[in-house]
């Protein structure tokens, strides 16, 4: 039962480590194709280009990064380490 247990959350930790690069390619590509192009059609100040892409960005980055810590953490778990 061990083992099986270990298998479903090395999966899980699979699915996880997924997820957050998901999260930083769609991001990415959502800022390439679709804010970038509204800042040419716009013009707005570098001000406002800065503060847009913060917004966008952080909580991206912190969903990402949220997802590859538990991914992490899991693995270990599953692995005997923690």
């Amino acid at each position: 039962m061990a083992i099986l247990g270990a298998l479903i959350a090395l999966g899980a930790a699979l699915v996880f480590a997924l997820l957050g690069a998901l999260t930083l390619w769609a991001g990415w590509l959502a800022v390439r194709r679709e804010v970038l192009r509204g800042f040419i059609s716009t013009a707005p100040s570098p001000a406002e280009r800065i503060i847009t892409l913060l917004l966008i960005g952080a909580p991206l980055f912190g969903a990402a990064l949220l997802s590859l810590l538990a991914a992490g953490r899991i693995a270990a778990v599953a692995l005997g380490l923690g």
